[in-house]
Order: structure tokens, then sequence, then C-alpha cells
């Protein structure tokens, strides 16, 4: 039986205890995005610019993505003087392996959010349903790229990749797994109205976490994240 811990890598990096920066580069991140959403937020009123809610949203949205990402990318090789694809365990060579254990998670996320989704409409019939329901056929086609595209990279390597093991590195892998996982829940705000999907989205962190930790890599999360959240697009869109 094949060992969730890919045999094709071999980064200096072998734990995310390891990992050189710390939860104050994390801080420092979102210190950064905070004040950048300020100054793009204030451009925009301050120009008065006649801009569409969706452009302005999809505008938004794709600095925030780039933003992290660099950011992110300047402190692992610049501060720390540490290869980005070892660093979060990236191998061209792991990718049939990446893939196999992607759809893996995805078949474990599909079937514990199935749970949730069951278990709210027995006792909470009253907080279903989702954010996307009541969106116009633009912003849903807009959310769809941002969704697939975008938040699998970003938020893999942010959260599972970059914040995970610092926090592991101050409290241990269970509370690091755990913490980053109610962290990647509550920063969907557009669910916090919405019961089970807060809780289905804070399952779906913790289980890329375990993925995360057990095959030393975000690829496995990258792909499981961008499978389901196509299996999302299609349900919402049907």
């Amino acid at each position: 039986m094949e060992n969730w811990q890919s045999a094709s890598y071999h980064s200096e990096i072998q734990h995310e205890s390891e990992v050189p920066w710390g939860i104050s580069d994390v801080v420092f991140v979102y210190f950064c995005v905070f004040i950048l959403s300020i100054i793009f937020a204030g451009g925009l009123l301050y120009t008065n610019l006649d801009v569409d809610r969706i452009v302005y949203t999809v505008a938004f949205q794709t600095l925030l993505s780039l933003s992290i990402l660099g950011l992110v990318y300047v402190i692992v090789t610049k501060k720390y003087n540490t290869s980005f694809p070892e660093a979060f365990g990236i191998t061209r060579s792991g990718m049939p392996g990446f893939v196999n254990r992607g759809i893996l998670v995805t078949a474990i996320i599909l079937i514990t959010t199935t749970f949730i989704g069951l278990f709210f409409s027995l006792f909470d019939s009253g907080n279903q349903g989702n954010p996307y329901s009541q969106m116009t056929g633009d912003r849903l086609r807009w959310f769809t790229i941002l969704a697939i595209f975008f938040a699998p990279i970003v938020e893999e390597i942010f959260f599972r990749g970059f914040m995970q093991p610092a926090i592991i590195k101050k409290t241990g892998v269970f509370w690091g797994i755990l913490i980053t996982a109610l962290i990647f829940g509550v920063s969907h705000t557009q669910y916090l109205e919405f019961g089970a999907a807060m809780v289905s989205v804070t399952a779906i962190g913790l289980i890329l976490g375990i993925a995360r930790h057990k095959t030393g890599s975000v690829m496995p999360g990258i792909f499981a994240h961008f499978f389901n959240n196509i299996l999302a697009v299609v349900y919402i869109l049907s």
C-alpha cells in the first residue's frame, strides 16, 4: 500500500515545524492585505468612478489574490532564502501522485460535507442555503472563474502552505491544523449566515490541513480544492 508521504518529494523542509517563517510573517501578510484593501476601496471612492459592482468585486479579489501570492513568495524566497517549490512540497515528478491524492481527498470532502448537510437538514432546517442562490448570471460566471482558478491556488498556499506550518511551530500539529481550519472557515465571511455552509467550509479546511500535513505538499490540497469547487459550481449553477 502506497504511503501518503510522496516518495518523489525530497525537500530540505521535511516537516511543517521546520519552516523558517513564523506567525509574525503571517500577521504581516494579513496587515499588508488589509492596507491594500483600504487603499483600493478608498481610491475607488475618492475618484468617484462609476464602476459596476461585479467588475469591482472581480478586480478586488484578483488584487488580493495576487498580493497574497506575491507577499508569500517574497517572504519565503527573499527573507528566508528558501526555495518556493521545496517550501510547499511542489515537484513536477510528483504530480501524478498529487492528483491521485487530490481525488481521494475530494471524495473524503464530499462524504463529510454530505453528512453535515444531512445533519443540518434534520436539526436546523431554517439555516440552510448558500449566498449564491440569489446571484445574477453575470455574477455567477465571475464567481465561477474566481472559485475554480484563483481560490484553490491562493488559499492552499496561504492557509495550508504558509499559515498552518507557522502555527504548528507554536502549538503542535493538532492545534495548528485545527486553528488554521477555523481561521479558514471564518475567512469565508459570505457563509457566516449559513450554518451548514460555514461548518462545511471549516470541515473542508480541516481535511485539507490534514492532507497537507500527511503528504508534505500543498499540491494534493490544491487539486482537491479545485475538484471540489468545480463540483460546487456545477451544483450551484444547476
